[in-house]
């Protein structure tokens, strides 16, 4: 399933459930989620993923380009400090380890 998926351009990590016998032999996958809420996706946004999900695993469909298409708007970085306050922050920090 995962390798299905990272060919349609949906990427998952192997997860370890309780009863597995380690990491090895994960059984389970893992969504970035909060990493793509950082993106802006919102409640909606992850319906319409599920949809492309259900297309490619329940009913084998092949669809990289509309999944890139999809991914496309979330391209900016939500939810996290602006570069012009970063830097200022980063300059005071850096001298403060001088």
């Amino acid at each position: 399933m995962a390798n299905r998926l990272e060919e349609n351009n949906i990427i998952v990590n192997y997860q370890g459930a309780p009863d597995d016998e380690g990491f090895t032999a994960a059984s389970c996958l893992r969504m970035g989620v909060q990493e793509m809420t950082r993106f802006g996706m919102n409640e909606a946004d992850f319906g319409e993923l599920a949809e492309y999900i259900s297309r490619v695993i329940l009913h084998g469909r092949s669809l990289p380009g509309e999944v890139a298409q999809y991914r496309k708007r979330f391209m900016e970085m939500k939810y996290c400090l602006p570069l012009e306050e970063a830097g200022e922050l980063i300059e005071k920090l850096w001298g403060a380890l001088r």
